[in-house]
């Protein structure tokens, strides 16, 4: 397959970490991008079982850098590829996004930092969080250890690096992130890498480490967000050059505003919410279902879903993927609509039997309350 070739240097480009398990949101992202930012280069990262010599993309397969330790990241957290590869200044992003507006403002916004930086989707207002994390007392505080906790990693953190606050800012998603070459390098990488083995094997006696374990950090987001904090790199919102809605937001996206550049937003990810595929649950009936069950367990869960989510038509962004897949690569097939919806099945009645286990929780709990307080609604203890 030719290809257009990147230059060594080049000032600013775009990154996609993929898989052939993700081809059918990957291949949609880059063409999304092409459209709305044509001039912006696009360069893939391959992730596990890429095949180099067969795949679907018309854009430059990253070569695996040069290195003794570059060449054993897997998993997600081939992503950090991005801070050796061929552009000055980049934008990293997960294959379950997909582009609804010009990334010039943010190319322009890049050009101007002069330093090492780190942009990244603010979640939280920072002096809020600096707030609430400060102030054990605050209603919200617990909650916001457990952001934290959920973003960062469970394991115990405080005792792998005592002198690291892993508290002192918001912690931030790994899926959407711009930055510049070389501002993490591999010899960080590595020491961290090693000290996480040794961490396991040493404090958690756990010997069997891989790039899937997170007993101690959340994976590749996790140590992103060591890596940064330890480094000193400053983070800086995204916003306003480059606005992300969740996955999990009420949001409907509409094809003729995308095409007319009426987007109030640049990019979305699904983030673990629904994300757009041939299946018949991303639409209609049938995905009100899953987004009931999802809205229900997940709420539950400390799992964030906009109100609404629940009354969307169709998850977020299925409008705009299925418009770029049906061009490219005409109507889908009915024997792959009812495979990804099998699988979507699956997974509704794993939801099914989780709704119904915290429903039974809560009854119990509901009960055992009344019955501490009696009929009268006063403590019989």
């Amino acid at each position: 397959m030719s290809m257009p070739e990147i230059e060594a240097n080049q000032r600013f480009g775009v990154y996609i970490l993929t898989y052939p398990g993700d081809f059918h949101l990957s291949t949609i992202l880059v063409e999304s991008i092409q459209e709305a930012s044509p001039g912006v280069p696009i360069m893939i990262i391959p992730g596990e079982g890429f095949d180099r010599e067969h795949h679907p993309f018309d854009v430059p397969i990253m070569a695996t850098p040069e290195g003794s330790f570059w060449p054993e990241l897997g998993h997600m957290d081939r992503k950090f590829w991005a801070f050796e590869g061929p552009f000055e200044t980049f934008l990293y992003l997960d294959a379950d996004t997909i582009c609804t507006r010009s990334l010039e403002p943010l190319v322009d916004r890049v050009a101007r930092q002069e330093t090492d930086f780190i942009f990244v989707q603010p979640w939280m207002d920072e002096q809020d969080w600096c707030q609430v994390i400060q102030t054990p007392t605050h209603p919200k505080h617990a909650s916001y250890v457990q952001h934290a906790r959920q973003t960062i990693g469970r394991g115990p953190l405080a005792q792998f690096d005592p002198d690291h606050d892993f508290f002192a800012r918001y912690p931030f998603n790994a899926g959407v992130f711009a930055s510049r070459r070389l501002a993490i390098k591999e010899a960080d990488l590595a020491a961290l890498n090693h000290a996480e083995r040794a961490f396991y094997r040493d404090a958690l006696d756990l010997a069997a480490w891989t790039w899937r374990s997170d007993a101690l950090f959340f994976r590749d987001q996790g140590r992103l967000n060591y890596l940064v904090g330890k480094l000193k790199i400053p983070v800086l919102p995204l916003q306003p050059e480059l606005i992300c809605p969740a996955g999990a937001s009420a949001t409907e996206v509409s094809v003729a505003e995308v095409e007319r550049g009426a987007c109030a937003f640049h990019i979305v990810h699904w983030m673990g919410a629904k994300s757009p595929s041939p299946s018949f649950f991303c639409r209609g009936p049938l995905f009100r279902i899953h987004a009931l069950l999802w809205s229900f367990v997940g709420r539950r869960t400390d799992r964030w879903i906009e109100p609404g989510y629940e009354r969307l038509p169709e998850c977020v962004g299925y409008s705009l993927w299925r418009h770029h897949h049906e061009r490219s690569s005409g109507p889908m097939a009915w024997r792959a609509r009812l495979a990804w919806s099998w699988i979507d099945l699956k997974k509704i009645c794993r939801l099914l039997r989780r709704s119904l286990k915290l429903l039974a929780r809560s009854i119990r709990t509901r009960l055992a309350v009344r019955a501490d307080h009696g009929p009268e609604g006063h403590a019989t203890r």
